[in-house]
């Protein structure tokens, strides 16, 4: 795959995310996290709102993390 293959691979990736809740959106979350690995790897540029999107999932997940943890 090229770069824009890829890109465009990710942004469909992201739009699935947006539809889906629970497990199924951490495991989209890994494959886009991945995807966008591999753009950087092949000296590509990721789009701001893909790099965005990654890091409020990461948010997203650190917190699910915390909710499950006994006070």
């Amino acid at each position: 795959m090229d770069i824009k293959e890829l890109v465009e691979r990710a942004q469909e990736i992201a739009t699935k995310i947006s539809d889906t809740s629970g497990d199924e959106r951490f495991a989209l979350h890994d494959q886009l996290h991945r995807t966008l690995e591999l753009i950087k790897l092949r000296g590509g540029k990721v789009p701001s709102t893909l790099h965005r999107l990654d890091l409020d999932l990461v948010d997203e997940a650190v917190e699910a993390a915390f909710d499950n943890v006994p006070v």
